[in-house]
């Protein structure tokens, strides 16, 4: 099983973006994910064609399987 953090943010076009990251550790709490994402934000990390991050818009841990039939 895998699992992959995505976070997506509001850029200044208002428009969305999206950063994801491959096996967050266990545990990880909200309260951590919003400072990381505002920190991003604030210390603007990330240069995209949609703008600078500007807001923070929601995050997720999916979580997939892989079924080998071969």
């Amino acid at each position: 099983m895998a699992k992959r953090l995505v976070m997506t943010f509001v850029t200044a076009q208002g428009t969305n973006t999206s950063l994801s990251l491959d096996e967050p550790k266990e545990g990880l709490t909200e309260a951590e994910v919003r400072t990381v994402m505002q920190s991003i934000i604030t210390q603007n990390v990330f240069n995209t064609t949609k703008g600078d991050l500007a807001e923070i818009k929601s995050a997720e841990i999916i979580t997939t399987t892989e079924e080998i039939l071969i």
